[in-house]
Order: C-alpha cells, then sequence, then structure tokens
C-alpha cells in the first residue's frame, strides 16, 4: 500500500512537470531576399534611333510593363546626335566616355542611313572601332539595322547584305529592324512607319524597333507585353508586336 501511494505521488509529480513545460516557441520564418540583376543596354546612333522620344525610351517602358515579375532590372540609355555616323561617334569624346561610363552588357551601334551602301568599308572599320572600345568594358556589340529612304525600298536588301557583312566581322547580333519594317509595310499596309519627309520614323516605326529589340536582344515575347504607346491605337499595337513575333520567328 505503501508503494502504490508513492509511485501515485511520483506520477502526480511528473505530470506537473510536463505541464509546467511550455511548447518551444518556433523559429520566425525569414523570407528569402532576391536582389535583381542589373542588365544595362546603350543605344549609340542618330536622329533613327532619338526619334519619338528614342528606341531606349519604349524599350524601357516596356521592360517597366514586366518589372513586376522580372528577376532583372533593366537600365537603357541613349547617345544619339543628328546625322552621325559611326565614324563621327569615334571621334566624339563623349561618345567613347559615355561607353566606358557604365558596367554595360550590350552597345547597339546604329550608323547613319545611307553609309552601309555609299560607303560600306567606313561602316565596317569604324564600327570595328567601336567594337575594340566596347570589348574593353566587357560589353557586347549588337547592329541596329536601319531602314531605306521610302522613295528607294529596293536599297533594303543592300542595306541588310551590309549589315549582316559587319556582324559576321564583328561576331555581333544584328538586330533586323528595317527588315521587320518591310515585312510591316507588306503585310500591314495600313501601318505608317515614315513620316513625311519619307526617311524618319513615326511613333509606329520607333515602337516597332523596340519591339525588334524586345525580342530579338532581350528574348521577351512582344505579343505578351501591355505597353501601349500614348498616340497610338491598340489595333496598331497588336498588328506590330505580331509582325515582330512572326518575322523573328520565321527568320532566325
Amino acid at each position: 500500500m505503501k508503494s502504490f501511494k508513492i509511485l501515485l505521488v511520483l506520477l502526480i509529480a511528473v505530470q506537473s512537470l510536463s505541464a509546467c513545460k511550455k511548447d518551444p516557441v518556433p523559429s520566425p520564418v525569414i523570407p528569402p531576399v532576391f536582389e535583381k540583376t542589373d542588365y544595362k543596354v546603350l543605344f549609340v546612333g542618330n536622329s533613327y534611333t532619338y526619334y519619338n522620344d528614342g528606341v531606349d525610351y519604349h524599350l524601357q517602358q516596356m521592360l517597366k510593363a514586366d518589372s513586376s515579375s522580372d528577376s532583372i532590372n533593366y537600365v537603357i540609355r541613349k547617345i544619339a546626335v543628328g546625322a552621325y555616323t559611326l565614324e563621327a561617334h569615334y571621334a566624339d569624346p563623349l561618345t567613347i566616355t559615355k561607353i566606358k561610363s557604365e558596367n554595360w552588357n550590350t552597345v547597339v551601334l546604329q550608323e547613319q542611313s545611307t553609309r552601309p551602301i555609299n560607303n560600306p568599308e567606313l561602316f565596317s572599320e569604324y564600327a570595328r572601332y567601336l567594337d575594340a572600345e566596347i570589348k574593353k568594358v566587357n560589353a557586347k556589340t549588337v547592329l541596329y539595322m536601319t531602314w531605306p529612304d521610302k522613295d528607294n525600298p529596293s536599297d533594303m536588301d543592300s542595306l541588310a547584305a551590309s549589315y549582316q557583312l559587319v556582324g559576321r566581322q564583328l561576331n555581333a547580333m544584328v538586330a533586323p529592324v528595317g527588315k521587320v519594317r518591310e515585312y510591316i509595310q507588306k503585310t500591314y499596309p495600313q501601318i505608317e512607319l515614315y513620316i513625311s519627309d519619307n526617311k524618319h520614323p513615326t511613333l509606329s516605326g520607333t515602337y516597332t524597333a523596340a519591339c525588334v529589340f524586345y525580342f530579338s536582344l532581350l528574348k521577351k515575347n512582344p505579343v505578351e507585353n501591355k505597353y501601349i504607346p500614348s498616340g497610338m491605337s491598340t489595333e496598331n499595337v497588336v498588328g506590330i508586336r505580331k509582325a515582330v513575333y512572326d518575322y523573328i520567328i520565321q527568320n532566325p
């Protein structure tokens, strides 16, 4: 009987001690911190680059439309002077300083409109000189294929051939803006890509270039992008996006 009482007392004591123990405090859950990686692009060109606020501006706006779901922080800039050739850019300390000023991932070179046809040797020479400067900052060169005057559409083949040749010489990608414009003119003739001087781009023309770089350079499908430039109809925006996608997919 005495042993039973002792056992009972011990059992009650153990239960009391167990009751006094508190549940362990769980460790706080700390969400992982994701830092966006910078990807920087510099456009070097002239009025074909800076018209309508610039290809860089509209490309940046397209990327901002993706920002909530994108792990990359895109920085898009330009140095563009009216009528400049790549030769003029190479001779301009401001351009060289700009190339050296940031840790660019890509530098886009846009030659003066007719030089790839009228003087392809100078186009090649100064593209090569600028490419050497670009390589010094560990960036890659991309060529911005432009377009012929509206009155001379047959010049497109010569322009494209000149850009492709320099692209092979530099082992650089060529963004086929001119060829996409040609495709749009055939497929969506209601979309006007030239202003009244028959040379410079309308807003639709500049947006076309931005879509080409969005897709060919950054590997993003423009058909899925939500940015609509102020002043453009939704119909034209949708047509341009689809044309850019269709042309590049068919001409990798």
